[in-house]
């Protein structure tokens, strides 16, 4: 499944933005189906906008599965750390340290 998030919310720089892209990846990503998000458009994000549509997704999943069932396409270098930089948070809070 490909969601391409300029199709679902006008812009990316709101939590609730990001709120919206959540109900559309949670489900499927809980379930173990593969989901590619598509930032075709996007030029960069807010935190916020990853923290409700990305990192929320630890509430369902764990981050193995969501490592293995989410890709991200089209993004820039920007978007690329941005996530990876909130999923290490968020990896290194589940560990206690």
């Amino acid at each position: 499944m490909v969601i391409r998030i300029l199709d679902h919310v006008q812009q990316c720089s709101s939590y609730e933005d990001g709120e919206v892209i959540y109900k559309l990846i949670s489900g499927p990503v809980a379930n173990g189906q593969d989901v590619s998000l598509s930032f075709a458009g996007v030029d960069a994000l807010p935190s916020a906008f990853v923290n409700a549509s990305i990192v929320r997704l630890v509430e369902v999943a764990t981050l193995s599965a969501i490592r293995q069932h989410l890709k991200i396409l089209d993004s820039t270098k920007q978007i690329n750390e941005l996530i990876r930089n909130r999923i290490a948070f968020v990896e290194t809070q589940q560990k206690g340290l």
